[in-house]
């Protein structure tokens, strides 16, 4: 720790500060413009200079000035305020001063330091730019006529994105910010820059002209996308969502959003949700009352017990799962199960049986401070990019190692350090076994209260990196140096995602993931952590409330078998769309057509066209409770708007169910939470009330193992077919919701099939021509999409579209052989 004297305050702090963070932690007021937390000392508008006694002669900026032990800092003066003053002035030269109608107005830094510091005048003289307006962009516009050149948006970008969009042009007062070869912005959309921006230079398209920011009502909640548990910042204005705000100061995620959490909000405010209950009369669904709904589903959930199948979505809160519970309880039934089933078996499977736990071992922010990572699948950057985001700033702040285990590249391989050790479609598992061969063959694994170690090393006697590599089509040498890396690392993390598009050997990945993380001494320890991250906002929630098959249950997939067959009579869908999402497609809607279905959801979707009942619900916007992310951190949901019509939360509707089974239920969300803290392991303790903005980890940073079981899992033979299809998230969606929503709909509008140059050669395919998949007698077709990430033979289609009907042909299969064809 260091002391020093700030405006005669006599202070403590670390070491590793800065003049302007020192003073910022202690309540001393510096004006800035071109800092910001996540991003590294920059010192480019020099509006934070500041006066230090040792330093006589000169003022220095306090953004990128270390403390010193006996510093004396003088943060205003007279000529502090003149030379600021000075500094504004020349920023204003060349800006044009369109304040009325700048959407920045009323939020801008440097409108806010103008008036601040009385510039009222302007001692120079200059011509104001007249740049063009960039809108090539969907969701972003860029001014650059306002830019200050604070470079926050090339900063960011570049440090926390990892994507590299902006760069300076030109020199001396011609300098801009740009894009290659000075082209309209075509990015990944995340609007990083959007919310870094301390001007209008660079605005959200889709909020323009929609309302000034003293007119928004601001509520903090949690994103309802992916398990990152991104905190957000509603801009509510005339019950509805109209934009999304930056808040750096609230959550963990410090601000960052990707394209879904910052522009995929639209769909709450989506003219076709439902609003009414329907029920299926005549053979069309027509609107009734909630009475009429309720008393009709509960005599067929009465009638059919302990032969109801219920298959929920993980987007649902933590207190309205334990309600979904108490009415499979009530109703005596084990058929209960979330968000396809399979995806999730690596934690409450693999997990439970090496560790004896369902959960991530570490939290998020103690992966910037790893030494080597390893990813499992290049899709994790899309399934989670903000994880992905805390993936860069560890390699660009810790300098650490990235080891990706792909089929394709992806953004990931495009980091620096990265290592991509690819592999022919579906070998993960061979790839971790050789990671685990080479750590206990060259002696660095930590064998301390270790069990199995003699028959995991006597499986693995074939898995040897040269046998991998010569198998999957790896490269030996990279898979020894990245086993090295994870074993010799201080503090490491392996991270895997899991999802209804990879649902194949989960509970085998999971398990050979276990074993390295027992092996290199990273599950358990302080500062390092094996990462199982969800799918959906809610997974790991589902998880710990075990919604999941009872003793005799069937799991999701096996209702929809048994549905099919005509032996399970009722099927009660919350928050799923199957049709589109589920494996399955021929399998999914026989088993919705032979039951009496009841669908609760947002919109009428393809799975509620063949529903006896609909229930209309309310988004995540709409309602109060928690979600629990993958590292475990239980946060509160606050709603910021009201449902549409007579939609209400699951919550709601769920209560009103239990009733008429004459069931009791707690009276609010509150009072549920209260309820489920003395039934679920780890949550004991929290309270409600208590949950602030960082959330509350349950388990604690570090969750330790309650065993260390090594299990040897065998690896799988590479399919042998000219061309295999591989499925998978697109970043820009999320499951099927965001499809319905604007800001990624704007960016992906469309399904694809995705395949590498070569292929698109050999095929005579260029992007946007038709293209068609035969696979086991089905067809399907879309545009096609041709870049260089895919190896040759390997086609990707994200899963996320109706329009494609991907899952005619995917049945959960971790690859598929496929005959493709240019229509």
């Amino acid at each position: 720790m260091v002391n020093l004297t700030i405006d005669g305050k006599q202070i403590t702090t670390a070491k590793t500060s800065t003049i302007y963070e020192a003073a910022k932690e202690n309540g001393i007021y510096i004006p800035v413009l071109c800092y910001a937390k996540k991003l590294l000392p920059y010192g480019a508008c020099r509006i934070c200079l500041v006066e230090v006694e040792q330093m006589k002669g000169r003022l220095i900026p306090s953004c990128t000035t270390p403390v010193t032990e006996g510093m004396v800092v003088t943060t205003t003066s007279d000529e502090i305020n003149k030379v600021r003053k000075t500094v504004l002035e020349f920023l204003l030269v060349n800006h044009v001063v369109d304040c009325p109608v700048c959407d920045k107005g009323g939020e801008c830094d440097l409108q806010d330091l103008t008036y601040e510091y009385e510039v009222v005048t302007n001692r120079f003289q200059g011509e104001k730019f007249d740049l063009p307006t960039d809108e090539v962009n969907p969701l972003i516009e860029r001014n650059m006529n306002r830019c200050v050149l604070c470079g926050k948006c090339v900063r960011v970008c570049d440090e926390v994105v990892g994507y590299g969009s902006y760069s300076f042009i030109n020199r001396g007062f011609e300098t801009k910010i740009a894009t290659a070869f000075d082209r309209g912005l075509n990015c990944e959309f995340c609007g990083q820059c959007v919310s870094m921006c301390p001007v209008g230079a660079i605005l959200p398209r889709p909020f323009k002209f929609k309302a000034r920011p003293w007119q928004l009502k601001d509520v903090d909640t949690v994103c309802g996308y992916c398990g990152n548990g991104c905190t957000v910042t509603l801009g509510v204005k005339d019950n509805q969502v109209q934009t999304i705000r930056f808040n750096e100061d609230t959550g963990v995620n410090h601000g960052n959003l990707c394209v879904r959490g910052r522009f995929g909000y639209s769909y709450v405010n989506d003219a076709t949700r439902l609003t009414k209950p329907l029920i299926r009369k005549g053979g069309e669904l027509r609107e009734a009352s909630w009475d009429e709904a309720l008393v009709t589903i509960a005599e067929k959930f009465k009638a059919a017990g302990k032969d109801l199948g219920i298959i929920s979505g993980a987007r649902l809160t933590n207190e309205e799962l334990l309600l979904l519970k108490r009415i499979s309880s009530a109703l005596g039934t084990h058929h209960l199960d979330h968000s396809g089933g399979e995806c999730y078996q690596g934690l409450t499977a693999g997990l439970n049986e090496t560790m004896g736990i369902s959960a991530s071992t570490g939290t998020f922010p103690q992966v910037e401070k790893c030494n080597a990572i390893l990813a499992i699948r290049s899709d994790f950057y899309e399934t989670h990019p903000v994880f992905g985001m805390v993936i860069n700033q560890a390699i660009r702040l810790n300098d650490a190692q990235l080891s990706v285990i792909a089929d394709k590249r992806g953004k990931l391989s495009k980091l620096p350090n990265a290592r991509t050790l690819m592999h022919k479609p579906g070998c993960e598992i061979n790839m971790i076994n050789a990671l685990c061969q080479v750590i206990i063959a060259e002696g660095l694994a930590k064998t301390d209260d270790l069990q199995g170690l003699a028959e995991l090393t006597k499986a693995l006697a074939d898995y040897t990196p040269e046998t991998v590599a010569k198998m999957v089509g790896a490269d030996a040498e990279a898979i020894k140096k990245t086993a090295r890396e994870l074993a010799g690392a201080k503090n490491a993390a392996i991270v895997v995602a899991y999802g209804l598009p990879y649902t194949a050997h989960s509970k085998e990945i999971a398990i050979a993931a276990s074993n390295l993380a027992l092996l290199t001494g990273i599950a358990g320890r302080e500062g390092s952590g094996l990462y199982l991250c969800g799918e959906k906002a809610n997974s790991q929630g589902a998880i710990d409330l075990q919604i999941t098959p009872g003793p005799a249950g069937l799991g999701a997939q096996q209702m929809l078998n048994s549905a099919a067959e005509g032996r399970l009579p009722v099927l009660y869908l919350v928050g799923e769309d199957p049709v589109v999402t589920y494996p399955d497609q021929g399998l999914v809607k026989k088993a919705l057509e032979k039951s009496f279905l009841v669908v609760q959801d947002l919109f009428l979707t393809d799975s509620a066209k063949y529903a006896d009942v609909v229930l209309p619900a309310a988004s995540f916007t709409e309602k109060d409770g928690t979600f629990t992310n993958a590292e475990r951190r239980i946060q509160r949901l606050r709603a910021g708007i009201k449902s549409p019509g007579e939609a209400k939360s699951d919550f709601v509707v769920f209560q009103s169910l239990l009733n008429k089974l004459q069931k009791t239920a707690p009276a609010a969300p509150a009072a549920a939470f209260g309820e489920l803290t003395g039934e679920v392991a780890g949550y004991a303790g929290i309270v409600y009330e208590q949950i602030g903005p960082q959330g509350e980890v349950w388990g604690g940073e570090t969750l330790a193992p309650l065993k260390k079981v090594l299990i040897p899992v065998a690896g799988n033979e590479p399919l042998q077919a000219e061309y295999q299809l591989l499925v998978g998230s697109a970043l820009y969606h999320s499951g099927s919701v965001s499809t319905r929503s604007k800001g990624p709909m704007s960016v992906c509008p469309e399904p694809y099939i995705e395949l590498g140059r070569d292929d698109a050669v050999t095929l005579n395919v260029k992007t946007g021509d038709m293209i068609q998949l035969k696979a086991a007698g089905v067809t399907i077709q879309s545009k096609a999409k041709v870049d260089n990430r895919l190896p040759k033979g390997v086609i990707f289609a994200p899963y996320h579209f109706a329009g494609l009907g991907l899952n005619r042909i995917y049945t959960g299969q971790s690859v598929i052989a496929v005959e493709p064809s240019k229509l």
